[in-house]
Order: structure tokens, then sequence, then C-alpha cells
């Protein structure tokens, strides 16, 4: 599974832009603990954070897919992208 990193997330990964989680989670609410355990504990509380960060799975958002509790499979892709305000 390719878990990819957008825009100011990356400061938060030391410029990490991706990384492969196949294998590591079932779900989205296990990969943030996943990607917690890799780039630490203040990594996990700004994905969990309001208005922080958004998910992609697949091109999806996860509001319709949901939300934390998203499965996962190997083949999937997961996008985490700054939340922007504004429309």
């Amino acid at each position: 599974m390719d878990v990819i990193f957008y825009g100011s997330v990356q400061e938060q990964t030391l410029g990490e832009e991706s990384f492969d989680a196949t294998g590591e989670a079932r779900s989205l609410r296990i990969l943030v603990d996943v990607m917690g355990e890799r780039f630490g504990s203040q990594f996990k509380e700004f994905l969990l954070g309001e208005d922080t960060c958004f998910f992609l799975v697949n091109g999806s958002g996860i509001m319709t897919t949901g939300g934390l509790d998203t499965p996962l499979h190997p083949d999937d892709k997961v996008e985490v992208l700054p939340f922007v305000p504004g429309g």
C-alpha cells in the first residue's frame, strides 16, 4: 500500500514524500498508528487534529468510505493532504 504525503504534511515527515505500508494496516485507524510509530507521536496528533489534514483512499475522501474505520487493502493508495480552508 502506497502512502503519499503532499505539501506541508511533508514538513511533519521531515521531507519524506511517501512510504510503502503494505501488510501493516487493515484500516486507516491502524495506518495512523503505524505512521505515529514511524514519524513520532506529534505526527499522529497532527494527523488526528482538527483542520490539519485529510485523507484520500484510492481517490475518495474518507467521509464517504468509513472515516478512520475505512478498510485498507495491499494495493490501495492513501494520500495525506494538508487541509486548506476556503473554497
